[in-house]
């Protein structure tokens, strides 16, 4: 973290408009900041109060006894500039401005937005917002916040996620948290005065602790830097799940009076994400069956995709979407096929799907042969397993996938229908990627392996650009050529 180290991770915070009732807007941050524990200095500024939650509180920031990195502004739209240009005035590095009344709000708002863009320009900090929730950095407890998410527990985890929609990004924040995918950060952007989408994926997914990005887009203004960004998670092998709304002319129109935001044309971000190996998803719940595919899975070294299943009809259902969806169902070789048929009963199937039938209730134990034969086919890239209900068998069915993964070279996702709450939990903590349909198995394992080509052309890109630069340096060498002079100038 450089650039945008002060808003992300902040060594002091200050929150100008504080407020004595913690329950309030301006009150909440500071709420938060103490539950969590935020081992940074934080300074309440307010001049209706002298100590607020038994912290001294400041009438402004020229009294605050230490240098301040981060300021929460809570305060009216019509006061943000002044106190921009004088948080500059006192070093303060960046913002994060909650207030709104802004572009969002039409022409009058638009001005007074540009007024405070300039105001932050002049003044040298970095804003984040206006119109935002703020963001948290769940690693060093940073909570600058005064969002529903931070009410709950908020571990660290290995998703960075940042949003351009505040409650939206709080609904699906609180999804993930459901489903036990740690966020090691949260942030919403709002209007984008100053630091944008981009550039604030770029910095989260600078950070080592973070492997896997998701975002929520409403529009782009750079779309140079979307392609700079794709470049840099391709090379930090950091995949990037995106949402982006706006695709019909009504939803352009609704995000441009949500934040203000140009929602572009919509096949062009298509056609660049695709390109550039970003995966897109449809929606939020996509987005995660995405993240908690790419947060748990190796990546498969091809398409061929085997299905495992208790359910005839749950095979056919998955292997019609898994061609659907550009992925390979092969055909499994007679090999694989005649180790099957030793282990699962006469009136299944071994073709693939393979249809284990509803005996393994009785031999929980020929799930996890028929799984490792299957995943031992040369055809087979990838694997998923469907199982439904078993309320009884939770402790045997984890015991087993945890068995499969240890030893498995290749990915493997559980789609387990109607699962028991321990049971999705339990294969969390192991991080055995679990979805709950047939369906969003099949799209989260294609987008896995769009993501696995995308990454493969870029390596092969980056492979045969390095020979060339090196077959002319050599031939350089051979011929001594001297290096290129700078061209004349036109008239000498």
């Amino acid at each position: 973290m450089n650039e945008l180290r002060p808003l992300l991770k902040p060594r002091s915070i200050a929150i100008l408009g504080a407020s004595a009732d913690l329950t309030k807007v301006n009150g909440r941050t500071l709420k938060f900041l103490l539950e969590k524990g935020y081992a940074g200095n934080i300074y309440p500024v307010n001049p209706k109060y002298q100590k607020i939650a038994g912290r001294p509180c400041y009438p402004d920031v020229a009294v605050v006894p230490g240098p301040i990195d981060l300021a929460i502004v809570a305060l009216p739209a019509r006061l943000v500039a002044a106190t921009l240009r004088d948080l500059g005035k006192h070093g303060v590095k960046a913002a994060v401005v909650f207030s709104s009344g802004f572009a969002e709000m039409g022409e009058e708002g638009r001005a007074l937005e540009q007024e405070l863009i300039a105001a932050a320009r002049e003044a040298s900090v970095r804003l984040c917002g206006p119109n935002c929730l703020g963001l948290i950095n769940a690693f060093d407890r940073v909570i600058a916040t005064f969002g529903q998410f931070a009410e709950g527990d908020t571990p660290p985890g290995p998703v960075g996620f940042v949003t351009q929609s505040g409650a939206f990004g709080t609904a699906i924040a609180a999804l993930a948290r459901r489903r036990d995918l740690g966020l090691g950060y949260f942030v919403n952007t709002g209007n984008e005065g100053d630091v944008d989408f981009v550039q604030v994926m770029r910095e989260v997914l600078a950070d080592p602790r973070i492997r896997v990005g998701a975002g929520y887009i409403e529009g782009l203004k750079d779309g140079r830097g979307l392609v700079d960004l794709a470049e840099a998670a391709l090379a930090a092998e950091k995949p990037l799940v995106l949402t982006k709304v706006g695709k019909s002319g009504a939803g352009a129109r609704a995000a441009a009076s949500h934040t203000g935001s140009l929602a572009g044309e919509d096949a062009v971000f298509d056609g660049v994400i695709r390109q550039m190996g970003l995966i897109r998803a449809r929606n939020e719940e996509h987005m995660l069956d995405l993240v908690e595919v790419f947060a748990c899975c190796k990546l498969p070294a091809g398409s061929g995709i085997g299905i495992i299943t208790q359910s005839g009809g749950a095979g056919v259902l998955m292997a019609d979407r898994a061609e659907e969806s550009g992925l390979n169902v092969p055909l499994l070789s007679a090999q694989t096929q005649e180790a099957l048929k030793a282990v699962i009963p006469g009136f299944g199937a071994t073709g693939n799907p393979v249809d284990i039938t509803g005996q393994f209730v009785a031999e929980p134990g020929l799930l996890r042969e028929s799984v490792r034969i299957v995943l031992c086919d040369p055809q087979v890239h990838v694997g998923i397993v469907w199982v439904q209900l078993m309320d009884a068998y939770v402790d045997a069915l984890v015991g087993i996938f945890e068995e499969i993964k240890a030893n498995a070279t290749k990915p493997l996702v559980v789609c387990w229908v109607a699962a028991p709450e321990t049971a999705l939990k339990a294969l969390h903590d192991r991080g055995i990627a679990v979805l709950r349909g047939a369906e969003p198995a099949v799209d989260a394992v294609a987008g896995l392996v769009r993501y696995a080509q995308a990454r493969g052309r870029w390596q092969a890109e980056q492979t045969a650009r390095a020979e060339l630069a090196r077959s002319v340096a050599e031939l350089k060498r051979v011929l001594r050529l001297p290096p290129p002079q700078p061209a004349p100038v036109q008239g000498e």
